[in-house]
């Protein structure tokens, strides 16, 4: 085979002066590297039938350099073994294509749904949050410290609520005394109606008592009479018998007389009975008219008693219901007073403090501390797109890459997914996002001082949560499949 170089490389051999012998035998040329230099060109020159004995080389070898007349620059060239490096570079390219091959049917790539995000403890941190307005006039505890329940957080001005406390407490006493004063002369009045009750009762037991034996009199007198009235019929009728017996003579006069008498007296006795159940009666109707005097007297001191009563106890229950009022509003005042002192709701440790000097004002709902309760494990709250949510499930396995943390020297964290939002939150800059959490496999990292460096609420992350594993070929060839299912012939 002949090799042509290009006009501008041809080679002035012939009329060159000078040039250099080979002391190489011919023999140990291949047929390639014995060629002479014609016009330019390069050709073979036929080896000897024979080879050459041990004591022509030298002379031979120079003779054929001086009749072949080669350039030094080609003599190198002529020199050279033949190059591999065309073989070599196509193996090298099958066995690259070849591993290629391999790599993308058998390697694999993930697809990943990108989420921001921040450490908070499971179940969110404790956001402490005042519930009435305030100047701050202390600040008990400062970023990163820990706290234990009911410890104070801040405290905010309370002279007014502390003075209103103490008003209410003087109007509740003096509330009390009135209370109890009123309370007081309202029992004595309750004796005292009970008292008069009695003595009421016993003037008309009294009374009756009394009209009933001035009954009992008159009956006697009535009694009486009626038998004084009988035995003076009898002797009148018996004077009228011994009259005509007296006129005859037949008895005498005296018995007439005594009759007489007899008679006279009885009247005498019927009008002094008549007298007497008079008075009687009219002692009856006087005792009656007492018991009725005393019986509307007893009624009429009860009544105003009763009334008096009333009165107090509607006084009492005025005094009550003040009481019942200044102690509702003391209970206000005092639980608003309570409220100056802002408290931790639980153990832990404070990750965020938004006041930052005494003076300020803090609002009612503002949250001015949030705290990240003790024993509570950190999992990662990220806000995942709504382009990105498509195939994420619970339980798919995540790879974390903290902030502060950078991965290319602390590594990639391992998580997983635990909760999604059921439904999606407009956000202002990342629009329609869902609700992630991701539960972390380890929760501190490890320093290049071999000192262990634990994860800290509010740290923010990248999360990338892996959807699914596909061949690499897969991947690559996707696009032909798209255009192929579109109809369009590759």
């Amino acid at each position: 085979m002949q090799l042509r170089f290009a006009p501008t490389q041809q080679f002035d051999v012939l009329t060159s002066p000078s040039y250099t012998e080979l002391d190489v035998p011919l023999e140990a040329l291949s047929e390639s590297e014995s060629a002479s230099v014609q016009g330019g060109s390069v050709a073979p020159i036929d080896r000897p039938s024979r080879p050459y004995s041990d004591s022509q080389p030298a002379e031979r070898i120079k003779s054929s350099a001086q009749s072949s007349s080669w350039s030094p620059a080609l003599q190198n060239v002529l020199d050279q073994p033949p190059s591999t490096l065309p073989l070599r570079v196509m193996l090298a390219g099958l066995a690259f294509c070849g591993a290629l091959g391999a790599w993308a049917w058998f390697g694999q790539v993930q697809e990943v749904s990108q989420a921001q995000g921040r450490l908070v403890p499971e179940g969110e941190v404790y956001k402490v949050q005042p519930v009435t307005q305030g100047e701050v006039t202390r600040l008990a505890v400062e970023e990163g410290q820990h706290v234990e329940a009911g410890q104070v957080i801040a405290v905010l001005d309370h002279r007014l609520a502390e003075a209103e406390v103490n008003r209410l407490q003087q109007s509740l006493v003096s509330y009390q005394f009135q209370m109890l004063q009123t309370q007081g002369l309202v029992d004595r009045i309750r004796l005292e109606l009970d008292t008069r009750k009695a003595i009421t009762s016993a003037d008309v037991r009294a009374q009756e008592a009394a009209i009933a034996q001035a009954q009992t009199v008159i009956n006697t007198h009535h009694q009486t009479l009626s038998q004084r009235q009988g035995e003076l019929v009898a002797y009148e009728a018996r004077l009228a018998r011994l009259q005509p017996l007296v006129a005859e003579g037949v008895i005498a006069q005296e018995q007439l007389f005594e009759v007489e008498q007899a008679i006279r007296e009885h009247q005498r006795i019927n009008v002094q009975s008549r007298g007497e159940l008079q008075q009687a009666v009219e002692e009856a109707d006087r005792l009656q008219a007492e018991l009725m005097r005393r019986q509307a007297e007893g009624q009429r001191s009860e009544l105003e008693t009763q009334q008096r009563l009333q009165q107090l106890e509607v006084e009492l229950a005025q005094i009550q219901a003040k009481i019942t009022e200044t102690e509702n509003l003391l209970q206000a005042a005092q639980t608003q007073l309570s409220q100056m002192h802002i408290y931790a709701p639980v153990s832990g440790t404070v990750t965020s403090l938004n006041l930052r000097n005494t003076g300020e004002v803090a609002q009612p709902g503002q949250t001015i501390a949030e705290i990240a309760p003790d024993g509570v494990p950190l999992v990662l709250s990220a806000m995942l797109p709504n382009r990105e949510a498509g195939f994420v499930r619970e339980g798919m396995p995540v790879q974390v890459k903290f902030d502060a943390f950078p991965y290319q020297d602390f590594g990639v964290i391992a998580g997983r997914v635990v909760s999604i939002s059921p439904d999606a939150k407009l956000d202002e800059q990342m629009g329609a996002v869902y609700q992630v959490e991701i539960a972390l496999e380890q929760h501190a990292v490890g320093a290049d001082t071999g000192e262990s460096i634990e994860f800290r609420a509010g740290q923010t992350a990248n999360a990338e949560i892996v959807t699914r594993q596909r061949r690499i070929l897969d991947v690559v060839l996707e696009p032909m499949k798209k255009l192929q299912q579109s109809g369009i012939n590759l």
